[in-house]
C-alpha cells in the first residue's frame, strides 16, 4: 500500500465510520465522552435490553453525520463506504444477461466471505431477500437489496463485525448490519437535492420529506417519511474506458502494451462466420468454414459477396472485424426510486407499548444492452433454398457466380452472428417491496419483553425488449422470398466493430423480435417472542443479565422465466434437427424454480459481570462475559443447527480494554440451491482429453494452447445439501486514554474458518479430472461424451488415451465442497478535539486489513492437485479458486475511510476520504513475472483508488420564516478520479469502484 496515501488520509483524519459503539455515542455530545452509565445502548449484538455490552463487541456505528459524510445517494453507495463491506456482486453494471440480478440493486458481503453470509436487519428484524439471484463461482447466491434503505431515513447503522449466528441465526456468519430508523419525530422537514457528474450528462435529483407528531397526550407518536429519487443514466460513450472494448490504447507504455487480452471486442458481430455443409474440396475457398469481412481487408478468398464484402477462410474472425459490445450501451442505468414509511408507537399502559412499522419501496431501472448474438453451442441452420443463401441451387437468385458447390446447393450453418440490425436490447427492471411490522413491548415485573410479527414481500419484473426468437429467426432466414432475413450483408465497412450500415427491412426485423421476461418474488414472515432482564442476580461485579426467546419464520421465493426460456417453447433446428431448450437467441434455458422453508429457533444469552471497579482488584478494572447459544431447525433440508458464542472484555486500567470472542456459525443452503431442478449453461471450456491426444500427435504445442469450445454444463440443487459451518475468533483492544480526553482507538484481529462451502466442482475441473482418470484407465462419469466417430478414433490411435467422443454435457451439481480460512485486522479511531475556542472538531478513521484468504481443496480438487504434483497432468492444467486468494479478482489487502468535521455556529465543513487497495486481474497474464515480489506477479495489477469528498453547510436559526433552513454544498470525488482500468466489460471492477467521477451536490432542507 502506498505510504503517501496513508499519510494523506491521516491528515484528513480518520473515518466516517466510528470504530466502536462507544466512539459513535461520543459523536453526539459536546466535550469529553459521557460516563458509561449515560451512553446510548447499541441494539446490535445482544438481546438483553439495557445491558452495558458495548465494549465487549467489535461494532462499527455510523451516525447521521457519518452517513452524510459519505455523500451517498443510495443504500448501495452508503454501504460501499464501510471498509469491511467487501465486493458488491449485485450491481447495475452486472446486467448483461437475464440470469443476473439486474436492475437498481446492491448487495452486501462483509469480509468478502461470500454474498449471503451477512445478515441485514431493520430495527433489529430481518430484511427480505431481493427477488433476483445470480451465480457466483457458478453457484446461485442471494442477498437483501441495500438500495431499499434510503440514507435520509436512517438514525444510525450498526455493524457487528463478528459472527453472530448464536444471536441472530442463519446468514450471520460474517456479521450483522442493523439499520435503525428515525422514529418519534416531532415536527417535519422538506428536503431537495441535485447532483451532477462533471464532464458528463449524468445528473440526479431527490425530493423527500417527513413529519411526526405526538397524540393522546404524548402517549403515542406517528412519524411518516416519503421520497422520490431520479437519475437520468449515463451512456458508455461518455467514459473512455467503457466506450470501446478495445482498450489497447489505454495500456500503451505499460508492461501490457499490445497484450491482446485488453482487446475484448467480440467474435460475434454482423460479419458472420459460417460452415458450408459440403466437402472443403468442393467449396470455392478450399475450406468449408469462412467468415465475412470488408473487401479492403487482407486475406479475402476468391469469393466476392458484393457490396464491398468478401469471404475469408477460417473459423475465428480477425480482430479487425470483431464487434464492440459497448457501442450504444448504457454504463449507469436510468432509474427512479419511490419510498414511503410510517412508524407508530402507542403506550397502552405504563408497562405496555404497541408499535408498528410500515414501508413501501419501488424501483424502476432502464438500460440498453448490446444486440443479441447466438451462442456458440446453438448455431442456426440455413437452408440451401433460403433466398439469400449464396450457395443455393443453380438458378437461385443469390447463388454466387463461380461457386463450385454442387448444382443442388448446400445448407450453411451460421455459427457466429450478432443481430445488430435488430438493435440494442432494451432492459427494464421494476421492483416493489413492502414491509409490515407490528408488535408489543414492555415489561412485567422486572422482565422486559418484545413480541412481534413481520411480513415482507418483494416482487420483480425483468423485461427485455428487442430480443430475437431462435425459431422466428430461422424462419425469417429460410424464407424463399425477398422478404427473408439476410445474414450475409455484413455491417459497416469503415468500422466493422460498431453498428450495422446494411440493416434488413424493419418489417423483416419485426417478424423476429420478441419480449422476454423474468419475474421473481420473495417473502418473509416472522414471529418472535423475547424476554430479557439486565439484573437477574446481583453479583460482586454487577448485575447478571439474561435473555431468551423463540422465533418462527417462513421464507419463500419463486423465479418465473419466460416460456421461451423455461422449456415451454423450445427450438428444434429445421436443418440439423438439433434440439435447444431455449428459444431465445443468446440465452441458455432456465426452468422455473420455487421453494419455501420454515425455520424454528430458540436462543438464550447471559451477560456476566465478574469484576467491577468497586472490587479493587489490581489490573482488573472490569471483566465481563457474554454467553449465548441458538438452535435452529430447517424443515426443507431436515437439518438442525446448534451454535454457541462466548465473548469477554477485560479492562486492565481505566481506558484500556481487551476483548475477545469465539463463536460457531452456520449458513443454510439458500432456497435456490436446494430447489434448482436443473439449469443449463453454455461456457467456453477446453476439452483437455482431445487436446492431450493432439499434443501427443504433435498437432498442438501444449495444453495451454488448447482452443476453447462451447460446452454445455448442467447444474442442479438438492435437499441433501448441508449447512455451511463456520468458526469465528475475534481478539481486540480498545484504548481511551484518560490523558487525551475524547480519543478512542481500537484494533481487532479476526479469523473465520468455513467448512462445507456449497459450490460446484466446475465444468473445467470436471474435464481435467476426466483426462486424469482416462490416463489412469477410467473416466469421469460426470463428463458425458458422444461415441467417438471415425475422425476421433483416428486422432486417438497411437496415443496413451482410448478414443473419446465430443462432450455432450458436463453434470455439475451443487455440493458441499471446499473449506476456507480468512483472517485480518480492523483499526478504528474517533477523536473529538477538546474545545479551544475555534469550533468543534471531530475525526474518524476506520480501516480493514485483509491478511489472508485461503481456500482448501475438497476430495475431487485434491485428486487433481495430486495428479499435477505427480506429473500425471501437465502444468498447463490448473485448478482455479484454490490456495491464497488474497487480492485475486477482488479482496484487496487494504480498505479504509476517514473524515474530519468542523462545526462553528451555523457553519459545518467536512472532508471524507476513501481508499480501496490494489488487486490482481487474472484474466490478463504475462509469461514472466512483472512483480517478482508476488507469486501472482504475472497477472495484471489493478491500481488502487483514493477519493476525497468535500462539503460545507450553513444553517439558519432565528425567528424569521427561514428558521430551520439548511443549505449544503458538496463535491464527491473532488479530484475526479477514474476507476482503475481492469479487463472487464466496462473497463473497471464495478463491484469495487464507481464510474460517476466528480459529482457536484447541492442540498436544501427546511425543518418545521
Amino acid at each position: 500500500m502506498q505510504q503517501g496515501t496513508i499519510r494523506k488520509l491521516i491528515l484528513l483524519s480518520g473515518t466516517s465510520l466510528a470504530a466502536t459503539a462507544t466512539a459513535a455515542t461520543a459523536q453526539d455530545v459536546q466535550g469529553p465522552p459521557p460516563p458509561p452509565q449515560e451512553r446510548e445502548i447499541v441494539v446490535i449484538g445482544t438481546q438483553i435490553q439495557g445491558a452495558q455490552i458495548n465494549d465487549v463487541l467489535p461494532v462499527t456505528v455510523l451516525d447521521e453525520e457519518a452517513i452524510e459524510n459519505t455523500g451517498a445517494a443510495s443504500g448501495d453507495e452508503l454501504f460501499r463506504a464501510i471498509p469491511q463491506a467487501g465486493t458488491v456482486a449485485f450491481n447495475e453494471q452486472n446486467a448483461t444477461t437475464q440470469n443476473s440480478a439486474r436492475g437498481d440493486v446492491g448487495s452486501i458481503n462483509l469480509r468478502d466471505l461470500g454474498t449471503g453470509n451477512t445478515l441485514l436487519l431493520i430495527n433489529g428484524r430481518r430484511m427480505t431477500l431481493h427477488p433476483g439471484f445470480q451465480t457466483e463461482l457458478l453457484v446461485p447466491v442471494v442477498s437483501s437489496d441495500t438500495n431499499e434503505i434510503a440514507p435520509g431515513s436512517i438514525r444510525r447503522i450498526e455493524v457487528l463485525r463478528d459472527g453472530a449466528s448464536a444471536i441472530y441465526g442463519a446468514d450471520a456468519v460474517a456479521g450483522v448490519i442493523n439499520t435503525v430508523l428515525r422514529g418519534n419525530r416531532k415536527g417535519g422537514f422538506l428536503e431537495a437535492d441535485w447532483r451532477a457528474s462533471d464532464g458528463t450528462s449524468l445528473y440526479s435529483y431527490n425530493i423527500s420529506g417527513g413529519y411526526g407528531f405526538d397524540f393522546a397526550g404524548g402517549r403515542g407518536n406517528l412519524t411518516v417519511y416519503g421520497g422520490y429519487f431520479h437519475e437520468n443514466g449515463l451512456p458508455t460513450s461518455e467514459r473512455r474506458y467503457a466506450a470501446d472494448e478495445n482498450r489497447l490504447p489505454l495500456v500503451e507504455g505499460t508492461d501490457f502494451e499490445g497484450d491482446a487480452s485488453f482487446n475484448n471486442r467480440n467474435t460475434f458481430g454482423p460479419f458472420g462466420q459460417f460452415d458450408i455443409q459440403a466437402p472443403s474440396s468442393r467449396t470455392p475457398i478450399g475450406d468449408d468454414d469462412f467468415y465475412l469481412q470488408p473487401s479492403t481487408f487482407p486475406g479475402c478468398a476468391p469469393l466476392n459477396f458484393g457490396g464491398g464484402i468478401c469471404a475469408r477462410a477460417g473459423t475465428t474472425p480477425t480482430t479487425a472485424v470483431r464487434y464492440n459490445q459497448n457501442f450504444d450501451g448504457t454504463l449507469i442505468s436510468e432509474k427512479s426510486r419511490y419510498n414511503a414509511m410510517a412508524l407508530l408507537s402507542y403506550e397502552l399502559s405504563n408497562s405496555l407499548e404497541f408499535y408498528f412499522e410500515g414501508s413501501f419501496y419501488r424501483s424502476e431501472s432502464r438500460r440498453n444492452n448490446e444486440a443479441s448474438a447466438i451462442l456458440g453451442a446453438t448455431p442456426i441452420g440455413i437452408s440451401r433454398n433460403a433466398y439469400w443463401n449464396p450457395f443455393g441451387p443453380t438458378g437461385s437468385p443469390n447463388r454466387l457466380p463461380g461457386t463450385t458447390i454442387a448444382a443442388g446447393g448446400a445448407d450453411v450453418i451460421m455459427e457466429r452472428y450478432r443481430f445488430v440490425d435488430v438493435g440494442s436490447r432494451d432492459v427494464s427492471v421494476d421492483k416493489d417491496t413492502y414491509r409490515l411490522v407490528g408488535g408489543l413491548r414492555g415489561n412485567f415485573g422486572n422482565w422486559d419483553f418484545d413480541t412481534g410479527f413481520l411480513y415482507s414481500e418483494a416482487k420483480l419484473t425483468d423485461l427485455a425488449r428487442n430480443r430475437v426468437s431462435m425459431t422466428l429467426a430461422q424462419e425469417a432466414i429460410n424464407r424463399t422470398t425477398p422478404d427473408a432475413y439476410n445474414p450475409f450483408n455484413g455491417g459497416c465497412l469503415n468500422d466493422p466493430g460498431e453498428g450495422d450500415c446494411t440493416p434488413n427491412p424493419e418489417a423483416v426485423l419485426d417478424s423476429m423480435r420478441i419480449d422476454v421476461f423474468r419475474k421473481g418474488g420473495t417473502s418473509l414472515a416472522l414471529a418472535d417472542f423475547k424476554v430479557s432482564r439486565d439484573d437477574l442476580i446481583s453479583l460482586p461485579g454487577g448485575n447478571l443479565g439474561i435473555a431468551a426467546g423463540v422465533e418462527w419464520r417462513r421464507e419463500t421465493f419463486f423465479d418465473d422465466r419466460d416460456p421461451r426460456l423455461d422449456g415451454t417453447i423450445t427450438f428444434t433446428d429445421s436443418i440439423t434437427g438439433e434440439f435447444v431448450g431455449s428459444d431465445v437467441v443468446g440465452t441458455s434455458p432456465t426452468p422455473d424454480t420455487s421453494g419455501n422453508r420454515e425455520v424454528y429457533s430458540a436462543h438464550a444469552e447471559v451477560f456476566v459481570p465478574l469484576v467491577s471497579p468497586d472490587m479493587n482488584i489490581p489490573l482488573v478494572e472490569e471483566f465481563n462475559v457474554q454467553l449465548a447459544g441458538r438452535i435452529e431447525r430447517f424443515n426443507d433440508i431436515k437439518e438442525t443447527a446448534m451454535v454457541p458464542r462466548v465473548a469477554a472484555s477485560w479492562t486492565t486500567i481505566p481506558g484500556v480494554t481487551f476483548r475477545g470472542a469465539w463463536s460457531e456459525g452456520f449458513r443454510a443452503p439458500n432456497l435456490v440451491q436446494v430447489n434448482d431442478q436443473g439449469t443449463t449453461r453454455v461456457n467456453t471450456r477446453d476439452d483437455f482429453v482431445v487436446c492431450q491426444a493432439r499434443v501427443e500427435k504433435g498437432t498442438l504445442a501444449n495444453l495451454g494452447a488448447c482452443p476453447g469450445e462451447s460446452t454445455v454444463s448442467f447444474r442442479s440443487g438438492s435437499e441433501n445439501l448441508k449447512p455451511e459451518d463456520s468458526e469465528s475468533i475475534n481478539l481486540g483492544v480498545v484504548l481511551e486514554p484518560t490523558f487525551i480526553p475524547g480519543l478512542t482507538l481500537t484494533a481487532d484481529y479476526w479469523r473465520v474458518k468455513q467448512t462445507g462451502l456449497v459450490g460446484t466442482f466446475g465444468d473445467d475441473n470436471a474435464i481435467a479430472l476426466d483426462l486424469l482418470r482416462r490416463l489412469n484407465g477410467s473416466s469421469n462419469p460426470n463428463v458425458i461424451r458422444a461415441d467417438p466417430d471415425a475422425d476421433a478414433i483416428a486422432l486417438f490411435t497411437g496415443t496413451s488415451l482410448s478414443p473419446a467422443g465430443e462432450i455432450i454435457r458436463v453434470i455439475d451439481p451443487y455440493l458441499n465442497l471446499d473449506s476456507r480460512v480468512s483472517k485480518g485486522w480492523d483499526f478504528g479511531l474517533f477523536y473529538r478535539v477538546p474545545d479551544f475556542g475555534a469550533g468543534d472538531f471531530r475525526l474518524r478513521f476506520n480501516a480493514a486489513r485483509l491478511k489472508s484468504f485461503v481456500q482448501s481443496a475438497g476430495p475431487d480438487s485434491q485428486e487433481l492437485l495430486e495428479g499435477i504434483a505427480d506429473g500425471l497432468l501437465p502444468a498447463d492444467v490448473t485448478v482455479g479458486g484454490l490456495g491464497e486468494l488474497l487480492e485475486i479478482e477482488g479482496r484487496p489487502k487494504w480498505r479504509f475511510s476517514g473524515s474530519v468535521n468542523w462545526e462553528s455556529g451555523p457553519v459545518e465543513v467536512g472532508m471524507f476520504g476513501q481508499y480501496v487497495g490494489k488487486v490482481w486481474d487474472t484474466s490478463v497474464t504475462r509469461d514472466v513475472l512483472i512483480d517478482t515480489d508476488d507469486p501472482n506477479g504475472n497477472f495484471y495489477r489493478v491500481d488502487d483508488m483514493f477519493t476525497v469528498n468535500f462539503s460545507i453547510a450553513y444553517s439558519i436559526e432565528n425567528d424569521t420564516p427561514l428558521d430551520g433552513t439548511r443549505l449544503r454544498f458538496a463535491i464527491n470525488n473532488l479530484f475526479d478520479k477514474d476507476p482503475p482500468l481492469a479487463d472487464e466489460q466496462f473497463g473497471y471492477f464495478s463491484d469495487l469502484h464507481s464510474a460517476r467521477g466528480r459529482v457536484f451536490h447541492i442540498e436544501l432542507r427546511k425543518e418545521f
